[in-house]
């Protein structure tokens, strides 16, 4: 699945604005907590979902529901029947020249990077 915007006729990579889940229950499974009105999974599928996915859950207005939704998704972790694959890095501003700066994990190594939307992935 490709996010992309387009900026004067450049489409911008914009991927790191996603989380994405994995089934790992090992079998087909509804999660009712995802949004935006729960999904089926099957084994080993994956769902992305614009923004941190723990945010994403909790989704309605009303307390009862969102916390419902949040135990739900604690637990599938919990069990195992979930697993996150990703989410959003941390936006931090460049003290030195004010430019936006994301972490990122390489082979065990903490390093900041542009972000994401800073690349054109077509001309």
């Amino acid at each position: 699945m490709a996010h992309t915007f387009d900026v004067s006729g450049k489409t911008m990579d914009t991927t790191c604005l996603y989380s994405t889940v994995k089934n790992t229950s090992g079998v087909k499974k509804k999660f009712g907590f995802l949004p935006p009105h729960g999904r089926e999974l099957a084994v080993d599928e994956e769902f992305t979902v614009f923004g941190d996915v723990r945010q994403a859950v909790i989704k309605d207005v009303e307390r009862v529901t969102s916390r419902r939704h949040i135990l739900s998704f604690e637990a599938a972790i919990e069990r195992g029947d979930l697993e996150i694959i990703q989410t959003p890095s941390p936006i931090l501003q460049d003290i030195n020249d004010g430019n936006p700066r994301m972490l990122q994990l390489d082979n065990g190594t903490l390093s900041d990077v542009d972000p994401c939307w800073h690349t054109s992935i077509s001309e």
